[in-house]
């Protein structure tokens, strides 16, 4: 009878194992998932307050930054775009499928969708003047 229970634990390692294992990849592909958004979330964010800061000095403050001072037809979209593209090669296993660039007079969007889910990541960013927010707060 002693030797019926011998192989017992043995072979409840081997259904047990293989689940445990199972979970730790499982939780690992979870991190890996998450960290890939978030990285994509920063940098959406990132170049929408580019996108919102780009500038001709045409309402009396700063200049164009990122982009060439020179040129009359430039524009924040083309600039978003290439950034976009080159970043989604960095992201190790959930990388950015495709993106867009929308701007409308008071805001900048970014969007971006990640390859395995469903669900954009959208970032927004107000475009401010800060010559018209010192202005405001001055006369409050």
């Amino acid at each position: 009878m002693h030797r019926k229970w011998k192989g017992y634990f043995t072979v409840e390692a081997s259904f047990i194992m293989p689940i445990v294992l199972f979970l730790y990849l499982l939780i690992i592909l979870v991190a890996l998932f998450l960290y890939c958004r978030c990285a994509i979330s920063q940098d959406n964010f990132l170049l929408a307050m580019r996108g919102a800061e780009f500038t001709k000095a045409e309402e009396n403050y700063g200049e164009i930054i990122y982009g060439e001072a020179g040129s009359s037809q430039w524009q924040a979209e083309p600039y978003v775009q290439e950034r976009l593209n080159l970043k989604r090669k960095y992201y190790p296993f959930f990388p950015s499928a495709g993106g867009s660039y929308e701007e409308n007079g008071k805001s900048v969007f970014v969007q971006t969708a990640q390859k395995g889910s469903g669900l954009p990541i959208t970032k927004e960013v107000q475009k401010l003047n800060p010559v018209e927010v010192i202005r405001e707060g001055r006369k409050n």
